[in-house]
């Protein structure tokens, strides 16, 4: 099961922030999450909420604001300041992280928010800047989204890059029509609102991401069940707990 830093190690570092992206890789993250959002003048960044507030000394809706304005913005804190995350620079550090100690096969995820006033536009430009970082056919890259039309859009831009539909309801999990086009290539399930049903693992087998797991019972849960990629808020912590777990298993 291979451990997700969920924007970054956000348990112990402000979300989305360098900071957290850094630790994480000295925790040893087998991949790194991130959600993204569009600016008034078409530059994406790493910002899960519609608006700057929770995350910010600032206020007002990110699509509102252009980037220099975001970057008028602490998204540390006061003892540790820190400006506002681009894709480009996440996914620089991502390319920079795979050469460090030969971890060739860390992957990154990327998430479309949905609904917002670009629509279309965001599947566009991540496309661009995948295009433009030499990883727009790179098997560790997942775009990954709640929004159905998100993926369908994507496959259309570039069917190379691999799709998670994530879901919280799991009785829809299974969208027949998505499944004929074979528009999502994996599932996504939440660990939010208890423990993700055995027969639903069971059901998807290899290919099942499951976020956000920062809690000891449910990163052995998952690892019991052979997830695939475990998103969580520490990194570190959740990685200590799944290989103590693989070993347990090996043991019996």
């Amino acid at each position: 099961m291979k451990i997700i830093a969920h924007r970054g190690a956000s348990g112990e570092r402000p979300e989305h922030t360098m900071a957290a992206y850094e630790l994480a890789l000295e925790r040893d993250a087998d991949g790194f999450e991130c959600d993204i959002r569009l600016t008034r003048d078409g530059e994406l960044v790493c910002i899960h909420d519609r608006t700057v507030e929770r995350v910010s000394d600032g206020t007002g809706a990110v699509s509102e604001m252009t980037l220099a304005q975001l970057r008028e913005l602490n998204f540390g804190t006061p003892e540790e300041p820190a400006e506002v995350l681009t894709l480009r620079q996440l996914l620089e550090f991502f390319r920079d992280s795979r050469e460090r100690g030969g971890a060739g096969d860390r992957e990154i995820f990327i998430e479309t928010k949905h609904p917002n006033r670009y629509g279309p536009r965001v599947e566009s430009a991540l496309n661009q800047e995948l295009r433009y970082q030499g990883l727009d056919a790179d098997p560790g890259v997942h775009l990954i989204s709640f929004s159905p039309q998100s993926l369908v859009r994507f496959k259309l831009i570039n069917p190379k890059i691999h799709r998670i539909l994530l879901r919280r309801e799991y009785q829809r999990m299974l969208n027949p029509g998505l499944q004929a086009l074979h528009v999502v290539d994996a599932h996504g399930l939440s660990v939010a609102r208890g423990k993700v049903r055995p027969d639903i693992i069971g059901r998807y087998g290899d290919g099942t991401y499951v976020w956000t797991a920062d809690k000891e019972e449910d990163v052995r849960w998952a690892a019991r069940r052979d997830v695939t990629w475990l998103a969580t808020n520490y990194p570190g912590r959740a990685k200590m707990w799944s290989d103590d777990e693989a070993q347990v298993q090996y043991a019996r």
